[in-house]
């Protein structure tokens, strides 16, 4: 039999549901308005400063109401990302300013478009040269020899599997731009970085830990891997200066190694437990019917990775000198589970789950 007062608490809660939408469409129209102000003014779309602040704000108007200021920082998130494509659509990739001139190489793949888009929206002049064609909303080139001749700084974002060989290209082309990569492994790359230090050109390394899908930079990290220049660390540093994203140090050297377990490894296990999942026997929907909260989340973070590029993936564990001692790791660390597991006595067990809680606990 129905509730009367059940149905009239989901009444109320759908009219306030009506209510938030109504105002994000006020403060998306507003924001319409601030575009076309920041166009006339000259001003860049993005003011990664003024968006730490409001995040900041948000998550204190929060505490003071008794929410959870989490509630506050994604409810911001999608307002400010929604904010910012009517601004960028207003401005119709107009590039409203010439700080720097930058090339981006592989600027169609997808970490290059983020780049050019993060670019652009701070004012800068954006160049594409990929062999795959033009950036649709930039300026692009087939000529490479002209790519590096016009940048101030030049953007390597190809594929892992060419990084080398176009790496050399730029190098014995002596560009007076800063030489910036953005690959997410630096081995296979290190001895050109080396030879370029030696021929005297500015060279830095970076890598976004964040895919391209990201709108916003707040939680963001990016790695600033030094490669003994100290002037060319500081042009990337500028880049992304006044943001919200927070920008760490890791030498080049010992990059890979630390990108073996946080990259490499997470892949692996989420890798493994699709696979083992498609040799199970159960489909996907009837495990569904049956999931917990940590299979769900299991699920969710594994399909996202089943989905993705199988070519860069295979790249990330191929040409990372250290995958072998990464599946060492895991292998010894598979074992002791399963002795633990299938033993009689529950110690080993125990001791494995307390050695893991100590770990996340240490400080």
């Amino acid at each position: 039999m129905p509730d009367g007062k059940l149905e009239r608490l989901r009444s109320e809660i759908r009219r306030l549901d009506e209510e938030i939408l109504d105002l994000a469409r006020k403060r998306t129209a507003l924001a319409g308005e601030n575009g076309r102000r920041k166009l006339a003014l000259g001003l860049p779309v993005r003011d990664y400063e003024t968006e730490r602040e409001v995040f900041a704000l948000a998550e204190r108007k929060c505490a003071a109401r008794g929410l959870d200021p989490t509630i506050g920082r994604e409810i911001t998130r999608a307002l400010i990302a929604g904010a910012v494509k009517e601004q960028e659509e207003i401005h119709e990739r107009r590039f409203l300013g010439t700080r720097r001139r930058i090339s981006i190489l592989g600027g169609r793949g997808k970490m290059g478009s983020w780049l050019a888009r993060y670019l652009h929206s701070r004012g800068h002049r954006v160049l594409v040269h990929d062999p795959a064609g033009a950036l649709p909303g930039f300026r692009s080139t087939k000529n490479l020899g002209r790519a590096l001749a016009e940048a101030e700084v030049v953007f390597l974002s190809v594929p892992l599997h060419e990084a080398e060989k176009v790496y050399a290209r730029v190098r014995t082309s002596r560009p007076e731009g800063t030489i910036v990569d953005i690959f997410s492994l630096k081995s296979h790359v290190l001895g050109e970085i080396r030879r370029s230090i030696e021929d005297g050109l500015a060279v830095t390394s970076a890598h976004p830990l964040f895919g391209p899908g990201v709108y916003l930079l707040s939680d963001r990290i990016l790695l600033l891997c030094p490669c003994g220049h100290s002037a060319a660390d500081r042009t990337v540093a500028d880049l992304f200066a006044g943001t919200s994203l927070e920008l760490v140090r890791l030498p080049v050297e010992e990059h890979d190694r630390a990108i073996g377990i946080v990259l490499g490894l997470s892949h692996t296990v989420n890798i493994l437990f699709t696979e083992a999942l498609a040799r199970s026997g159960f489909g996907a929907d009837e495990l569904a019917r049956l999931a917990t909260t940590t299979f769900e989340k299991q699920v969710k973070s594994a399909s996202e990775v089943a989905r993705e590029n199988a070519r860069l993936y295979y790249d990330i564990q191929h040409l990372n000198e250290h995958t072998p001692d990464v599946f060492r790791l895991l292998g010894r660390a598979f074992e002791s589970l399963r002795r633990a597991a299938l033993s009689p006595s529950p110690r080993g067990f125990a001791a494995m789950m307390e050695r893991g809680r100590k770990f996340y606990e240490e400080p």
